[in-house]
């Protein structure tokens, strides 16, 4: 499977997103604060995200970015009104857009689904308010240079136009939650972790996968790059996780009441469990929010392969920890 970006999209896209941007920059002016937090996921590569934006999509109680409104990055409030003319039942006129699948299935490579529905990472909306360095900065030059007022509207045009709250993977921000705790609004942030060994794990394979080569970098590279570049490719993706991990740890004090946190391995054993701690969060910030019931999956199989390579990645684990201490959640 090639991972290679489409050219030809991206010059549609960015004709379109260029067209439609002036016209959300106006509709930017009039919105209000939103009803409901919205949900900003973060964690570590690998954790178990895409599937828990499959599950949490599934259940229809909160709105997402899906592989459609992706497309929109520059316009999404637009492009969520369309998603809703072209989806919505009460929109329908004689089975016109019949042809949409309505199933979510619970696979991805990597991170990137299949179907108009599916959910989406959404990099390119979160890059349209930074240039985001290779190498994460520090939170004053983000502070000082993250249009932290336009991100915040977008966010609420985008609850406007669904009337749940938007949930969307934020990990790009993982080194900054100190200047978005200081500075956006109306948000959760939930932190989904996982057994780091699988973690690291899942990330060898996905290098091999998405380079051609485990030796070759992939995914997001935390402050301490510098020190671990140079390693084997063990050190080099162990660190990777360590160090993304750690530095959420120590932030957690400044989201306060709006962070909470579950395993991905709480997600797969007790689902609904989860769901009723995030259902019961939004519900603490605005009384009036009705939690749905339940009415999706009641457990997932954990998938953690035992790998032959578990030896190297184990030793690699337990030279951060013993180096740098232990991840205490």
């Amino acid at each position: 499977m090639s991972f290679e970006k489409n050219n030809n999209l991206e010059e549609i896209l960015a004709k379109v997103n260029g067209l439609l941007a002036p016209v959300e920059q106006q509709e930017m002016k009039k919105v209000e604060k939103p009803k409901y937090p919205n949900l900003l996921l973060i964690g570590c590569p690998r954790c178990g995200s895409t599937m828990f934006t499959q599950w949490a999509a599934s259940l229809e109680a909160f709105s997402y970015p899906s592989n459609f409104l992706s497309r929109f990055y520059k316009a999404p409030y637009i492009g969520a009104l369309i998603y809703n003319m072209v989806t919505k039942p009460e929109y329908q006129y004689r089975d016109e857009f019949a042809d949409i699948n309505d199933e979510l299935k619970f696979s991805s490579a990597i991170g990137k689904t299949k179907g108009f529905k599916a959910p989406h990472e959404f990099w390119y909306f979160w890059r349209e308010f930074i240039d985001f360095p290779d190498v994460p900065c520090s939170e004053e030059d983000f502070a000082r240079e993250f249009d932290f007022k336009s991100l915040q509207k977008e966010l609420a045009l985008i609850q406007k136009a669904f009337g749940k709250p938007f949930l969307c993977k934020a990990k790009i921000v993982n080194w900054y939650l100190e200047s978005m705790s200081e500075h956006i609004e109306d948000v959760i942030y939930l932190h989904m972790y996982r057994d780091p060994i699988a973690m690291t794990r899942s990330l060898l394979k996905a290098r091999g996968k998405w380079t051609g080569n485990q030796e070759k970098w992939f995914s997001w590279k935390p402050r301490e790059y510098p020190t671990i570049k140079n390693m084997d490719k063990y050190h080099q993706v162990a660190g990777q996780i360590y160090f993304i991990e750690k530095e959420i740890l120590s932030k957690k004090k400044n989201l306060g009441n709006t962070y909470l946190s579950f395993s991905y391995e709480d997600l797969c054993n007790k689902p609904e469990a989860v769901y009723l701690e995030i259902s019961n969060k939004i519900k603490a910030f605005n009384s009036t929010f009705v939690i749905p019931e339940y009415s999706g999956e009641k457990q997932f199989q954990i998938s953690n392969p035992i790998s032959e390579e578990d030896k190297h990645i184990e030793e690699a684990f337990k030279y951060f920890e013993d180096e740098f201490g232990k991840l205490e959640y």
